[in-house]
């Protein structure tokens, strides 16, 4: 077998042995000798011409594969059942064989951008990745793969190969199997004794006969069956096909049986869990459940859908009911007590950059665990004016000393039987110090707050009253069910009396009667409006930032006011917080947003009269609170951005209200 250039060389190795062999023989027969080295040159040049020539036939036959191999590569591009293409990062088609053009309608060429034809190729989300996407398109279903382009010779790097697949005749029965999966629904009229309250026999069948119609009516619409297995309790099932119709409707059966009254002019709210695709039913009935549960906590009035790993949330538009009854404060005052009693050690924390109601509640909760012997600590995060306003009023007091300690110290105290009381939050990535969860055996969560996705995980106790006007009010009617004894100090008092007011902003929003009987209870013990007054003076600085704020205030369509402050400051919250209180006393306002830039993105506070549910606003962008008053921080964007965001979820909810409004009576 030739073996090329290597064999030639091991040729020419043996003729220079042989030329040395024939300068031997030369000694003893110089005419062999002769004759040796004549035939000798004879063969090397045979030799290099064979070389040469096979050399000559292997480059001809390889430029003969190459050419043929290029030409069948192309033509298989050109001609094979997929759609290829090269793009670049703004979609722009570099090269794209016959069959991408084809399956385009002829639409797409060289130069134009894939999303005019295929608009749910998103190329921010795919490029410089690889993987598989599905999609659907003019009724027929594609497969999408796509990976980064090593470019050859005339192709640049910058490139990424899309590869598109027809799998219709696979997918169609594939869909047509998941349209027809079954949906579980959980169905709670979550305020049924409280709208039933003071209602003849006939008021009450009246009302409840009307609810009964609209949802059993909804269910008949979405073609499934109901039963009703309690007096205010309902289960549905229906396919997922029904669902997606729902979720288009975004479930306006929450729209129209909240047109139904009862006693006191209250609507009657529908809470529900919804799961779908589900590997069994006995999953789909955990997480409906599930689902139901979190809905309540939440404040009701809304439905919480769990499709696969995914939740989603609707409606939750009416303040949360105030329960009356204070049976439950008493049941958990005990429960934290005896916890409490089998702990040495007690580290108490609100949420991070706390304000005053977080502090007032931690104050409360650190006056149950000394009260009985118990060492107690706040961790606070050190990122709040507040703590520094509240830290020089403790240093007056010797029994306050060291109470507030930072996360590192908290998790150098840290044992396996410390309890840790979080309180004003119940989302594990915005409290003080995170790393105390994973590590602490005990944790009890006080919290006012409508319940959001993501919790605090395993807590041996949870008090959440969405009706609260704030965590400081829940603390304040657990201490009496604490111990009857138990007396606040002037500073205690206080500092909890701040809570509230901060909450609802001088008992204007979210108030209750229990609200003004936690505060008259705070006043009985020795809270001092002086005092509170002097824990809420700003500097002159604060109050500039805040009038910058007010400054470049802009009005939307709807009564909503907006404005955005780029100036890395220290206290913006606190400016940006008081700002969008201020700006809720423009006639015509129903919301306030502000935006100001933070070390690592933008952060807002959000306020409403109470019409405008600016939680679920905030939700959207990765945060939460209350009806009233809510938040969030989104990382690592520009301020520009986040206040485009703002404005589109504002501008979308404000219009979904508008027209359920318009459309209430032809709903009745």
């Amino acid at each position: 077998m030739f073996r090329g250039p290597s064999l030639w060389f091991d040729i020419r190795i043996y003729l220079v042995v042989a030329a040395a062999l024939l300068m031997v023989i030369v000694f003893y027969n110089k005419y062999v000798a002769i004759s040796g080295v004549i035939l000798l040159y004879v063969l090397f040049l045979y030799g290099r011409e064979r070389h040469t020539e096979q050399q000559r036939q292997l480059t001809s036959y390889l430029n003969y594969m190459s050419d043929n191999l290029e030409q069948a590569s192309l033509h298989a591009m050109e001609n094979m059942p997929m759609a290829i293409a090269l793009i670049d990062d703004a979609g722009k088609i570099f090269w794209c064989n016959a069959v991408f053009a084809d399956w385009s309608g002829g639409s797409l060429a060289v130069g134009s951008a894939v999303q005019e034809v295929w608009p749910q190729i998103d190329i921010g989300r795919i490029w410089g990745k690889n993987g598989l996407k599905n999609f659907m398109a003019a009724n027929r279903y594609f497969q999408l793969g796509y990976k980064p382009f090593c470019g050859l010779g005339k192709f640049p790097d910058n490139l990424m190969v899309l590869c598109l697949n027809d799998v219709t005749l696979c997918a169609s029965p594939q869909a047509e199997n998941r349209e027809a999966m079954p949906v579980l629904a959980y169905i709670q009229i979550d305020n049924y004794s409280d709208v039933l309250k003071g209602l003849d026999d006939s008021q009450r069948s009246a009302i409840l006969a009307k609810v009964n119609r609209y949802i059993t009516e909804w269910v008949g619409v979405l073609k499934g069956v109901i039963k009703k297995y309690s007096e205010d309790t309902y289960i549905a099932i229906f396919d997922r096909a029904a669902l997606d119709n729902a979720l288009a409707d975004k479930f306006d059966i929450l729209d129209k049986v909240r047109t139904v009254f009862g006693s006191n002019r209250l609507p009657v709210t529908l809470s529900m869990g919804v799961a779908a695709d589900e590997p069994s039913i006995a999953v789909m009935g955990q997480r409906g459940q599930a689902g139901l549960d979190l809905a309540l906590g939440r404040g009701g009035d809304q439905a919480v859908v769990y499709i696969g790993s995914e939740v989603q949330f609707y409606g939750g538009k009416t303040s949360a009911v105030e329960k009356n009854t204070r049976v439950k404060a008493r049941v958990v005052a005990q429960a934290i007590r005896d916890t409490i009693a089998d702990t040495e050690l007690v580290l108490i924390m609100g949420h991070a950059s706390e304000d005053f109601d977080s502090l007032g509640a931690a104050l409360g909760a650190s006056k149950m665990a000394r009260s009985l012997g118990k060492n107690a600590h706040v961790v606070v995060s050190y990122l709040s004016s507040a703590v520094d306003r509240i830290g020089e009023f403790l240093e007056e007091y010797e029994e306050y000393k060291d109470l507030f300690i930072s996360g590192e110290e908290a998790v150098s105290l840290l044992t396996a039987d410390t309890l840790l009381i979080v309180v004003d939050t119940h989302r594990p990535g915005i409290t003080a110090a995170p790393e105390l969860l994973d590590k602490a055996g005990k944790i009890i969560v006080i919290d006012h707050h409508r319940r959001a996705e993501d919790f605090i995980a395993n807590p041996m106790l949870i008090y959440m009253e969405p009706s609260a006007s704030s965590t400081s009010e829940l603390i304040t009617e657990l201490l009496p069910y604490f111990d009857e004894k138990l007396e606040l100090t002037r500073l205690e008092a206080s500092t909890l009396y701040a809570g509230i007011v901060v909450d609802t902003k001088s008992f204007a929003v979210q108030t209750g009667v229990r609200t003004f009987e936690a505060a008259s209870q705070l006043r009985r013990a020795g809270a001092d409006p002086q005092l509170v007054r002097e824990l809420f003076r700003i500097d002159l600085d604060t109050l500039k930032h805040r009038a910058e704020i007010i400054n470049n205030t802009e009005m939307l369509p709807g009564g909503a006011v907006i404005a955005a402050y780029s100036n890395l400051v220290k206290d913006a919250q606190i400016a940006a917080a008081q700002a969008a209180d201020m700006l809720l006393n423009i006639e015509g306002v129903r919301m306030s947003v502000v935006l100001f830039s933070v070390e690592d993105g933008v952060a807002i506070s959000a306020r409403s009269q109470g019409d405008i549910n600016v939680q679920v606003i905030m939700e959207e962008l990765g945060g939460g609170g209350h009806q009233t008053m809510a938040g969030a921080q989104v990382k690592d964007s520009s301020l520009e951005h986040v206040k485009k965001q703002v404005v589109e979820l504002v501008t979308k909810y404000i219009k979904e209200s508008e027209n359920y409004e318009g459309n209430s009576a032809a709903r009745d």
